[in-house]
């Protein structure tokens, strides 16, 4: 639940809003001026703020700009009479979640504040979130996450750092950031000052290259070796060697790599002399090391001796708490590299990202969200910013019975037709894009559909009308709250 705050001249606009938000379970205050409202912020900060645009004082936008500056975490709706398209707008960029125009429906209010109320909650995830930075500038990446077994892979990290010397094995499924970790391992360690880090993958080089790569070469070593040239193993002396899909290590070089663990020292290839190194070596894999090393692909004594400190890293399936704290995240990351100010997400947009399974993981999560924020021009990413991907494969499933045991009523098959397409447009939050690829159709055809059926619905009604006798029962109109006059 959420702490409210209605800032509004119109007593019964205040009073109706007040009782429709408390019958939801919020804690509701209500002023009527901007000054009165910055007042009770400073004193009593609010999640949401409802926020009328012409207030005797201070000027509602005013207001809006200093409750951006002051308290950046509140949501404000700005609220306004009808034909202020322009203010609208300004307000959305100013940074107000939403332009409310009067009057109202109370029922609209409350399916707003529940979409609200989950960008509140990701707010506050974000907060309470894990996070270590991994390196010393402002465009180095954070390790994050607000699931509790993010919490502990942040523990883990936290504790290994204090560990000049102990063996990281990291285990994940690609793009689920084990390079991250290790970085993090590494910046926390006293190791960081001025101490390297280097990384390798050892998937992507023949043997013999990745043998030089690592222990080096002395000068006539073989053929092409013209002259001396350290290893990464050398260079990485007092920091750090991150030895990528180290699962992919043709095995004499694990024979070597063992040794390199037990001595702390090594020779180069055509070296006589034993080099002496104090490293931490870190290691990753997106394969199950332990079953590679019992079905002989992988040497058992390396399994052990690297395994010291495990540290497995969930896919991001597994941890979908993760994926709206992590998608904030990435919005605030490219809004300062891509100088834009995207203020987040449509409900529908947040529900397709944490519905997806993401097999790239964290790194398909950040492209996506650079893509979105990279081609499109909205201040808040939409559905149709997102790739195809994310849309589910299966059309929509729409039930043209409430319940299969309710007794069959003989219905048009355009009448089934059109419930068919509401609901998808429904489930896509009106994107009728999104809705025309999933039924199969143009959008100029679910947009002939649609106008076919308003056109049918409004002859009945005549026809209903017409043939209608004596005093007709009053038709319901809306609840609205609110007027006009400002």
């Amino acid at each position: 639940m959420a702490d409210i705050l209605i800032v509004d001249d119109e007593k019964n606009l205040r009073w109706s809003l007040r009782i429709a938000l408390e019958e939801q379970g919020h804690t509701v205050e209500e002023v009527a001026s901007g000054e009165e409202c910055l007042d009770v912020l400073r004193s009593r900060p609010q999640d949401l703020v409802f926020l009328d645009i012409r207030l005797p004082g201070r000027d509602g936008m005013d207001v809006l700009q200093e409750i951006r500056r002051a308290h950046s975490d509140t949501i404000v709706i700005m609220m306004s009479a009808y034909g202020q398209a322009e203010t609208a707008d300004d307000a959305k960029r100013m940074g107000a979640y939403y332009f409310l125009p009067k009057p109202f429906e109370l029922k609209n209010v409350i399916h707003l504040l529940g979409d609200a109320m989950v960008n509140l909650e990701t707010a506050r995830e974000a907060r309470n979130a894990k996070q270590i930075r991994v390196g010393n500038r402002e465009a180095d990446r954070f390790i994050i996450g607000s699931s509790p077994r993010m919490g502990d892979i942040v523990g883990i990290i936290e504790k290994v750092a204090a560990s000049t010397t102990a063996t990281v094995l990291i285990q994940g499924e690609s793009g689920t950031g084990k390079e991250l970790v290790a970085k993090a391992i590494h910046h926390l360690s006293h190791k960081n000052e001025r101490r390297p880090f280097l990384a390798i993958n050892c998937a992507g080089l023949p043997e013999n290259l990745l043998e030089s790569e690592l222990f080096g070469h002395e000068k006539g070593a073989f053929t092409d070796a013209r002259e001396r040239k350290r290893g990464l193993l050398e260079i990485a002396n007092s920091g750090t060697l991150f030895l990528d899909e180290i699962g992919e290590m043709p095995l004499g070089l694990q024979g070597r790599l063992l040794r390199v663990l037990e001595t702390k020292s090594f020779r180069c290839l055509g070296g006589v002399q034993d080099i002496e190194v104090d490293l931490r070596i870190v290691a990753a894999t997106n394969r199950d090391l332990k079953r590679e090393a019992q079905e002989g692909r992988f040497r058992e004594d390396l399994f052990f001796r690297l395994n010291v400190v495990p540290i497995d890293i969930p896919p991001l399936r597994e941890r979908r708490r993760d994926v709206p704290v992590l998608a904030s995240y990435f919005v605030q990351l490219y809004n300062r590299e891509l100088n834009r100010m995207v203020r987040g997400f449509s409900p529908g947009a947040r529900r397709l990202l944490q519905a997806y399974d993401w097999p790239g993981n964290v790194r398909e999560l950040r492209n996506v969200i650079e893509r979105a924020i990279l081609l499109e021009s909205a201040d808040v990413i939409l559905e149709s910013h997102l790739p195809i991907e994310l849309t589910p494969a299966e059309p929509v499933a729409v039930a043209t019975l409430e319940d299969p045991a309710e007794e069959f009523v003989p219905r048009a098959l355009r009448e089934i037709e059109l419930e068919y397409i509401r609901r998808t447009l429904d489930h896509f939050n009106g994107n009728k894009s999104q809705a025309a690829r999933t039924l199969g159709i143009s959008r100029q055809t679910l947009r002939d559909k649609l106008q076919a059926a308003e056109r049918a619905m409004h002859k009945r009604a005549a026809e209903q009308l017409e043939g209608a006798s004596g005093d007709s029962p009053p038709v319901p109109g809306k609840i609205s709250v609110g007027s006009a006059r400002n």
